[in-house]
C-alpha cells in the first residue's frame, strides 16, 4: 500500500484501518480507485472555489454535505453507472464514518447521503421498449447494456452537437 503516488496521510491511514480491519485487497483496491477519483474531483471543485489544496489530507475543511451533494449530483449528471456511483457512495459514507470515527472531522458529511436508485437516471420510453426486445430476441445481458451505452452516448453526442445533425 505504501505506492509514491499515493502518498496522501489521511488516504493512507484510512487504507491502512481497512487493512487491518480485514477487509480483502481487492476491495481496498476499489476504496483506494474510489477515493482517488472523489479527491480529483474535489481538489477541482476547491479550485473552482478560488482556493488551493494538493491533496484530500488538505481538502478535510472543504468536506461538507453540500459537497457530498454536489458530487452525488456530478456522477449522475455524467451517468455513471448506478453500480459504480453507488460504490463510490458507500467509499464515502466509509471514510467519513472513519473520520469521525479517528476524531479527525467533527460530523459526518455523508450522514443521509442515499445511493442512486433506479429513478434518478431519466429513462427513456424507447430505450426500455429497445431493451425489452433485445431481451425477447434472448440477447444476452452484456450485449443488451452494450447497446444502451452505446446509443446513450451517441444521444449525448447528438445533443451536445446540433449542428452536425442539419448537415
Amino acid at each position: 500500500m505504501d505506492d509514491s503516488s499515493f502518498a496522501d496521510k489521511i488516504i493512507s491511514l484510512f487504507l491502512s484501518h481497512l487493512d487491518e480491519s480485514g477487509v480483502s485487497t481487492n476491495t481496498i483496491k476499489f476504496y483506494k480507485s474510489d477515493i482517488t477519483h472523489f479527491t480529483a474531483w474535489l481538489l477541482l471543485r476547491i479550485r473552482s472555489l478560488g482556493s488551493e489544496a494538493e491533496n484530500l489530507t488538505e481538502s478535510i475543511p472543504f468536506l461538507s454535505k453540500n459537497i457530498a451533494g454536489e458530487y452525488k449530483k456530478y456522477l449522475l449528471d455524467n451517468k455513471v453507472a448506478k453500480l459504480t456511483a453507488n460504490r463510490r457512495l458507500s467509499t464515502l459514507r466509509n471514510l467519513s464514518r472513519f473520520l469521525v470515527g479517528t476524531q479527525i472531522i467533527d460530523s459526518d458529511f455523508m450522514e443521509g447521503m442515499s445511493n442512486i436508485t433506479g429513478d434518478s437516471y431519466e429513462s427513456d420510453p424507447l430505450l426500455n421498449e429497445f431493451e425489452r426486445y433485445l431481451k425477447q430476441e434472448k440477447v444476452s445481458n452484456n450485449t443488451i447494456k452494450s447497446y444502451l451505452s452505446d446509443i446513450k452516448q451517441f444521444i449525448s453526442w447528438v445533443e451536445n452537437h446540433p449542428s452536425a445533425i442539419n448537415h
